[in-house]
């Protein structure tokens, strides 16, 4: 008989004390090798996602788009998927919402390479700019599932979760999906764009979630 998974799970803010297991969480949910470029696992790597988490967990600077993490934790209550979610202000500045400014600094970490990260984000950039312009919107950068718990859901919760606070905002959601996670933000509400204007072949496929009033 096969394993029956829920329909809806809790989804709860991470706190500094899941910081291990997020990045450990991270480094499972994205193993390809073209990630991986990009996140190495190794020691420097994982600094770095530390680092990241840290600061995604902190207070945030002025003008900077507030950061949600969020995660499902399995019936041990560790975290096995997560999302990362930017809240972006109207008018706010694209300096301040670059990723030079969201994540953290890796110039004492000789693993990590910068022309191979802006050749990842800098094209996810000028598209989320040519989208979406000044206007607010959330920005799911990142969602991931370890490895030996997919396919059962947790995904669409944490992508519901974001639906959910972008429709109580009025505000329109943007991610740069894998082809492998295109279904799922299609079966969400997200729909594909042509960002052929600003370049070429990009990371991911971009994808924009219209503006939904609560209620309405």
């Amino acid at each position: 008989m096969p394993q029956q998974y829920l329909s809806t799970y809790k989804v709860e803010p991470a706190s500094d004390s899941d910081i291990p297991d997020l990045v450990a969480l991270w480094i499972s949910a994205f193993d390809s090798a073209f990630i991986r470029r990009i996140f190495p696992d190794t020691a420097d790597g994982r600094t770095w996602l530390t680092r990241a988490f840290v600061k995604n967990l902190g207070p945030r600077a002025p003008c900077e788009p507030e950061t949600k993490v969020m995660l499902v934790r399995d019936a041990e209550g560790l975290p096995v998927a997560m999302a990362v979610y930017r809240i972006v202000q109207p008018g706010c500045d694209p300096s301040r919402r670059s990723w030079r400014a969201r994540w953290p600094v890796f110039d004492d970490l000789p693993g990590l390479r910068e022309d191979v990260l802006a050749d990842f984000f800098d094209p996810m950039e000028r598209t989320q700019t040519h989208l979406l312009g000044s206007r607010g919107h959330m920005h799911l950068e990142a969602l991931g599932t370890m490895e030996a718990h997919r396919k059962r859901g947790y995904g669409n919760a944490l992508i519901k979760w974001g639906n959910d606070l972008a429709d109580e905002l009025g505000v329109e959601c943007y991610l740069d999906a894998s082809p492998a996670g295109r279904p799922v933000y299609e079966a969400n509400g997200y729909i594909g764009q042509d960002v052929s204007a600003v370049v070429g072949k990009g990371a991911g496929a971009s994808m924009v979630r219209s503006t939904k009033v609560k209620g309405s």
